[in-house]
């Protein structure tokens, strides 16, 4: 078998009829795969943006109430303080016009300086009022000359420090010599020898004989109800965040600047806080807290809050600023957070392949009225070239009334004429053959007649016809 090189190899392709509901199926899964990832991807911001909305709305809540809370608990504080500070100076009142009589007797005669000051001394060690509270006195060089306690009385102090490291009663006598009186914080042990306690100290200088005069009450009932409201708040705190939920497993959560947990609404966090991944993330987040009130930070960080294992968590933090500086923290599981987009692309993608398979057998049915008289004109174009031309194959497409009927009526024509025209050019030929082969013949009888050996032959005809005549 020769192969004509000037002939196109025959490859595998898809016909006409077959590309175009291939070409619509394809536009259509272009299409649904678009929409779903645009979809997909609107929702997830969507969903971030108003999570991270309602977390910002619930933080400025829990912030505000916080603060309300903190600011009433700062108002009993300094109310209670103000008071205690009031009602030392008002004790001290009485201890001053006594200290006055004495020294009143002494510069009238009715006693002697000494004197005086001895009874003043024991009238003052003797003194007791509130919670078994007492005054003391020092002279200028800090010697405790009327201190209720005996492991104090006697000595000189001026070196000594409290539990905080201050020289306390050198900040007094700087105190007195300066401003007459006032007030001092300190730590101070009681006198039946318990540990230091907040103390706040009254202290004025008796200029008639150079004393440095003060009491104070201890204030660690005051700091003991402040932390029981703190607690308190904690409490409410921890209950409103166990009945908060949002995203799953999202929960909000209260820190101090120390890590420490002040509130949480998930059991998880307290327990992972005992791990070293959980210090970790407590780190993370301490690390990228705002320090001012009013601003928001958003981090993404891994932590072991998951019973599942170790997720990624989308993190928002504010602080409640001031004093109290909590850090108020909202986490929320990036796996869960992208749950509802993860149902959607799935939903969307099951609907964006009806689609493709509704659209795939519409637009067989609409390509199948398109191709069929293509197909017909693209056969009949074959078998005109072969020389099997049916114009009736046309019929149906002819019929039609748009653009492809006109191709088809047009063509049916156009193949007629050319079959017609072949058909006579083939007779043509025919004829002109015979004429060939008629004058042919005679040009090879001629041939031969006009021979030497035809010409002997015919003499030698002649010569024998003569003979016999």
């Amino acid at each position: 078998m020769v192969v004509d090189p000037k002939s196109p190899r025959r490859h595998f392709r898809l016909t006409f009829s077959q590309r175009v509901p291939l070409g619509i199926a394809l536009v259509l899964s272009l299409s649904g795969i678009v929409y779903t990832a645009v979809a997909v991807n609107a929702v997830t911001t969507s969903l971030t943006d108003q999570s991270e909305q309602e977390v910002s709305n619930v933080q400025a809540a829990i912030s505000a109430l916080v603060q309300i809370e903190y600011n009433d608990i700062v108002s009993y504080k300094t109310e209670a303080l103000e008071k205690r500070k009031q009602s030392l100076r008002d004790t001290a009142a009485p201890i001053v016009a006594s200290l006055d009589e004495f020294a009143t007797a002494a510069a009238n005669g009715e006693l002697t300086t000494a004197q005086a000051q001895a009874r003043s001394l024991d009238m003052v060690k003797n003194v007791r009022f509130g919670d078994d509270d007492y005054f003391f006195v020092y002279d200028l060089d800090l010697n405790a000359i009327g201190h209720p306690d005996d492991r104090i009385q006697g000595r000189n102090l001026a070196d000594m420090q409290d539990a905080d490291g201050r020289y306390l009663l050198r900040e007094a006598r700087e105190l007195v010599l300066t401003q007459g009186s006032g007030y001092l914080d300190y730590n101070w042990e009681r006198l039946d020898g318990a540990l230091p306690a907040p103390k706040i100290g009254y202290m004025f200088l008796y200029e008639p004989w150079d004393w440095l005069v003060g009491t104070g009450v201890y204030v660690d009932d005051v700091d003991a109800e402040v932390q029981q409201r703190l607690t308190a708040i904690q409490s409410e705190l921890q209950q409103t965040f166990a009945d908060l939920t949002f995203a799953g497993d999202g929960f909000f959560l209260i820190l101090n600047r120390a890590g420490e947990v002040i509130a949480s609404g998930s059991p998880a966090v307290s327990v992972a806080t005992q791990t070293s991944a959980g210090q970790e993330a407590i780190a993370s987040i301490l690390a990228a807290a705002p320090t001012e009130a009013g601003v928001e930070v958003t981090t993404t960080i891994q932590a072991p809050w998951n019973p599942d294992g170790d997720d990624a968590w989308r993190v928002q933090t504010s602080t409640t600023g001031g004093d109290l500086d909590w850090i108020l923290v909202a986490a929320v599981n990036q796996e869960q957070l992208a749950a509802p987009a993860r149902g959607l692309a799935i939903r969307m993608a099951l609907i964006a392949v009806l689609v493709v398979l509704v659209g795939l057998v519409l637009g067989v049915l609409l390509s199948r009225r398109i191709t069929k008289p293509v197909d017909a004109i693209a056969r009949g174009a074959t078998s005109l070239a072969d020389g099997t031309f049916d114009p009736t194959t046309l019929d149906t497409a002819a019929q039609r009334t748009d653009e492809l009927g006109d191709l088809a009526r047009t063509f049916q024509t156009m193949g007629i004429e050319i079959v017609a025209r072949e058909r006579r050019l083939h007779e043509q030929v025919q004829q002109l053959s015979v004429q060939i082969d008629r004058a042919k013949v005679a040009a090879e009888v001629q041939e031969i007649t006009e021979s030497d050996y035809f010409q002997r032959l015919r003499s030698r005809s002649r010569e024998l016809r003569d003979r016999d005549d």
